[in-house]
């Protein structure tokens, strides 16, 4: 069923069930692991819901992370900081006044790891610090994060549900689960079918 309500999303805006247009980057990724040291990432700066300038949106930051075994889709979304706020939703009008979080933990080494990233100054910002934390909510940076203009146009879809590098998991597994019909049901819709 949830992948229908997507999948009929999606065909209704001729785009993704969320976060349906974005500004396209790139970007030089300096981080410690699970992060590469250094590498060239494609970015997504968005809107969950596509609301106008100015106008209170879930935001939206998105990573093509290449790691020795695979790409990683990296998606964040404006949401709370603390130990429970950082699993929900945060509609805020500006980037500075974001912070962007995984809203679900990653199973890493046994251990389940959330993100968030930290935008600099501009809007859209120009940086990002990112940062993690376990189940404590005590966030550390682990990399740093520049943009600049992407000279490629094409189209780039990110989902954290194919391109995820199998030393990485998205926990907890009901939730896994649920997304994996959510984006297929995404990606039907897109095609058309």
């Amino acid at each position: 069923m949830l992948t229908t309500v997507f999948r009929l999303l999606a065909k209704a805006r001729h785009a993704r069930a969320f976060h349906p247009r974005g500004l396209l980057l790139t970007g030089e990724l300096t981080g410690s692991d699970p992060f590469p040291r250094g590498a060239e990432v494609v970015v997504r700066l968005s809107k969950g819901a596509g609301t106008g300038p100015g106008k209170p949106d879930v935001l939206g930051l998105a990573l093509r992370v290449p790691t020795p075994s695979g790409d990683w889709d990296l998606l964040l979304s404006s949401t709370g900081t603390g130990r429970r706020t950082r699993m929900l939703p945060k509609f805020v009008r500006r980037w500075r006044d974001a912070r962007l979080g995984t809203l679900a933990p990653y199973r890493y080494r046994g251990e389940l790891l959330w993100f968030m990233a930290v935008p600099g100054e501009g809007e859209p910002p120009g940086r990002f610090t990112l940062h993690a934390s376990g189940r404590d909510a005590r966030w550390r940076q682990v990399a740093e994060l520049t943009l600049r203009p992407r000279e490629d146009a094409r189209p780039v879809a990110f989902d954290p549900v194919l391109n995820l590098p199998p030393e990485l998991e998205l926990a907890p597994r009901w939730l896994a689960t649920v997304r994996r019909e959510a984006y297929e049901g995404s990606r039907r819709g897109r095609r058309g079918s």
